[in-house]
């Protein structure tokens, strides 16, 4: 994980994905944000009704992309 990321997070859309044995999931959320940065943690909105919640839930990992302006 490239630290210096974690201080350009900011308001936006972002493409939160996670897995689940072998199949993936994902969903566009606009709330990331930096809780800590010793160690590095983030933190994401997620509804539990969503498939993406499950697939996190149970594998423990995401991911998160930012999506650009244009």
């Amino acid at each position: 994980m490239n630290l210096k990321s974690l201080h350009k997070l900011s308001y936006g859309l972002y493409v939160v994905t996670s897995r689940k044995d072998d199949k993936f999931n994902g969903q566009i959320a606009n709330t990331v944000f930096q809780v800590t940065s010793e160690p590095p943690t983030i933190a994401v909105s997620i509804n539990k009704s969503n498939l993406t919640w499950e697939y996190i839930k149970d594998s423990g990992v995401f991911t998160v992309s930012v999506l650009c302006q244009d």
